[in-house]
């Protein structure tokens, strides 16, 4: 009786590796050629043992749990999906490997270690990431960060984000930036995570059609209205991701005044049936931005010292150019990223750290030409705006430590 249950289980779990198996090397086939990172293979009774029976959770969505483990004396966290999950979410599941496979070398990603196939959706083995996620510190008031800390964080997020879009063979678009799916190490470096909805763009395009995905007030309006992604989309969320870090409030606490902003924005020459497509537009305008930077902003870093403010209202219009309504009119992920940078050098004293000059160039990937201008011209404007930064010697020691 017991060798045939065991036969079962033996059976069910050879099926579905097979299945997971076929899965996720389709994925890798269709998004890198075959090409990844080899991650190790764990068994169910592994993970059972090394989370104490999926004992400890340290985070969730609606899709899976993730639980805090310790395999081999190293501390892991593991992925644990939903069984009550359409088959058909097995696809996202692979997605997830096959692109958390080849961003692992990445500083600023949450490390894929490994995956479990032997169970009806696979098991994902992560590295630690020490301290909780991004949204509860900003928002849950775990730790103040500090204002230097803060503009680090963004600019590692717009590095690994700006890394999926241009260091991969094909431009993958997230599509799920928010607070929530950043971890933290010890040291506070960022860590992207959940990468379950990215979608290669096809070759020879510069968008992708699919199913609008993503968190209320994150997703772009193109994403949202027409299911059209592009790296743009990534950066308009991107976008009120920076305008969360900045205000320390959530999106929903931000359109709190929403009905007043409505009743504002009725004279205007908006003309949509629909109250929540009215709703939603109105929240997308410049105009509820420019309420909230002044509103949030201005008023949270007022004790702050004079170059700290001026660095916040940089940061501040960054984020209104990422959430503007025209894609054409955004930022790409370079440029955020090369602005991030900058701020960081004065920030620090100009003394930027030194791996941003690597990180950098990987973020533009075989494009070094098309930074070397985009560094200066960011410079210059953020010299000509503040009168206390040296032009020429900051200009100098930037371009040299990134060798563009």
């Amino acid at each position: 009786m017991f060798s045939s249950t065991r036969k079962k289980d033996k059976i069910k779990k050879n099926t579905f590796f097979l299945r997971n198996g076929a899965a996720v090397l389709e994925q890798v086939i269709s998004y890198f050629n075959g090409d990844c990172n080899p991650i190790r293979s764990y068994s169910p009774e592994q993970l059972k043992k090394a989370t104490s029976n999926f004992q400890w959770k340290i985070h969730g969505d609606s899709s899976y749990d993730l639980y805090e483990g310790i395999h081999e004396d190293r501390k892991i966290s593991v992925k644990r999906f939903k069984s009550d999950l359409r088959e058909d979410h097995l696809k996202e599941i692979a997605n997830e490997v096959a692109v958390a496979s080849r961003m692992s070398n990445h500083r600023n990603v949450l490390k894929l270690l490994g995956y479990c196939l032997e169970t009806k959706f696979p098991i994902l083995v992560y590295e630690f990431p020490t301290r909780v996620n991004l949204s509860s510190y900003i928002h849950d008031d775990i730790q103040q960060l500090p204002w230097e800390c803060k503009l680090r964080i963004v600019t590692e997020i717009a590095n690994a984000i700006g890394f999926l879009h241009n260091g991969l063979p094909k431009t993958i678009i997230h599509r799920d930036i928010k607070t929530r799916n950043v971890f933290l190490d010890q040291n506070d470096t960022a860590k992207l995570f959940e990468f379950q909805a990215a979608i290669p763009i096809p070759e020879g395009k510069n968008y992708v059609h699919a199913d609008a995905y993503g968190t209320f007030g994150f997703v772009a309006p193109e994403a949202a209205y027409r299911g059209l992604f592009t790296e743009k989309s990534d950066v308009y969320s991107f976008g009120v991701l920076l305008f969360e870090v900045l205000t320390g409030k959530k999106f929903t606490e931000l359109i709190e005044g929403k009905y007043e902003l409505l009743d504002e924005l009725s004279t205007s020459s908006l003309e949509l049936s629909n109250f929540q497509d009215n709703l939603l537009l109105g929240i997308q305008s410049d105009y509820f931005w420019v309420k909230i930077q002044a509103k949030y902003c201005e008023l949270i870093y007022l004790e702050e010292q004079e170059n700290i403010r001026a660095q916040v209202e940089e940061c501040a219009k960054l984020a209104r150019r990422c959430v503007e309504l025209n894609p054409d009119k955004r930022p790409n992920m370079i440029q955020v990223t090369i602005k991030g940078v900058v701020l960081l050098s004065v920030s620090l004293s100009r003394e930027v750290v030194p791996g941003f000059a690597r990180i950098l160039m990987r973020t533009s990937l075989g494009k070094r030409h098309l930074v070397r201008p985009l560094l200066r011209t960011e410079i210059t404007q953020v010299v000509n705006r503040r009168a206390w930064y040296d032009a020429t010697k900051l200009t100098t020691e930037v371009l040299s430590l990134y060798k563009v």
